[in-house]
């Protein structure tokens, strides 16, 4: 782990109560933001907790430090397939929509889009963990709430760029969510808009520009544009050669262009570190089943046959819940070590 950033440590005003205004990013939260996303980026969730535990320690009335806190234990829930931090993360959201509903009644001007830009995440994520996690009723109204936010942030201050990473991935997924409601035209078709935001805020955004980009990669694979997704994947996996969220768009990218090799290497790296932490076996059961496909291209039959006796070997570990999730894939597994 690097050491903390000496602006986390220096300069920062200690024993601020919670009820007072908290304040827009300076170039303590400026720092702050980079170098979390840094760690998220590589999957790095315990440095990337420190950095928001010593951030809010020291700025308790602003929301980026909870705001980010929120962010680790959401990307720490869906690589891990657990809702682990439920309640923590709720709490987290409510507190980065408490300190910016304060900074509102106060801010202007750009101060006022930067709230707007917090807030607007803070219900994102709630969005995204009750997706995955809890109600998608709870999840269409977040949503719909963060796209208003991001709306108001710009009619405040056009120029702040990062605004359009949060809705270039509202107009490009709820337009793909929508299916029969999009085609029938109750539900506009903004899956372009949302694209063109994302490359706005990619480029441009001062904070999310390759976060922006991130999004891009799991869209385009989304869209089955997979050289596109293979072109921006491999040179962001170099620079954050720890990340797991990187990967799993990229091996999928390959097996589609028929890479089979370096789709294998991929799954076998994540195979390795979800066999290490096992957790609900969601993730290991999701390698094997695309590495034996992987294998199985390439001609590697011997080692097909024993990653199949790997999965009957821990199938009967598998929680429920995983075994009701992942169940057409173990019965295929499972077919093919019956042949």
């Amino acid at each position: 782990m690097k050491k903390t950033p000496v602006f986390l440590c220096l300069s920062l005003i200690l024993g601020v109560q919670l009820s007072a205004a908290p304040k827009p990013p300076d170039s303590a939260a400026s720092g702050f933001i980079l170098a979390v996303q840094e760690q998220l980026f590589n999957d790095r969730f315990d440095s990337a907790f420190t950095l928001c535990e010593l951030y809010i320690n020291s700025q308790s009335t602003s929301p980026v430090g909870y705001l980010f806190k929120a962010g680790t234990l959401l990307g720490e829930m869906r690589d891990r397939e657990e809702a682990h931090y439920s309640q923590e993360l709720r709490n987290l959201v409510d507190t980065v929509i408490e300190l910016c509903d304060k900074g509102l009644k106060i801010g202007t001007g750009n101060d006022t889009a930067y709230y707007y830009l917090w807030r607007g995440h803070a219900h994102v994520y709630r969005s995204l963990f009750e997706s995955r996690f809890g109600s998608v009723t709870s999840a269409i109204k977040n949503g719909f709430r963060a796209h208003d936010d991001y709306r108001a942030g710009l009619d405040h201050d056009s120029t702040l760029y990062d605004l359009y990473f949060g809705l270039g991935n509202y107009h490009y997924w709820k337009s793909v969510k929508a299916g029969i409601l999009r085609t029938v035209g109750i539900v506009s078709n903004d899956i372009e808009k949302g694209i063109t935001e994302l490359h706005l805020a990619a480029d441009s955004g001062l904070y999310f520009g390759e976060a922006a980009q991130n999004s891009l990669i799991w869209i385009y694979q989304n869209e089955g544009k997979y050289d596109s997704a293979i072109v921006l994947a491999e040179p962001a996996l170099t620079k954050y050669p720890e990340s797991r969220t990187l990967r799993w768009p990229l091996a999928e990218a390959y097996v589609k262009s028929e890479r089979y090799q370096e789709a294998a290497d991929i799954y076998s790296y994540l195979r390795e570190y979800f066999d290490d932490n096992r957790g609900n076996y969601f993730n290991l059961i999701e390698c094997d089943y695309y590495l034996y496909q992987c294998l199985k291209k390439l001609g590697r039959n011997k080692e097909a046959e024993e990653l199949l006796n790997s999965v009957s070997n821990y199938r009967s570990q598998v929680p429920r819940s995983a075994q009701r999730r992942q169940l057409a894939k173990l019965n295929y597994l499972r077919r093919e070590l019956a042949r």
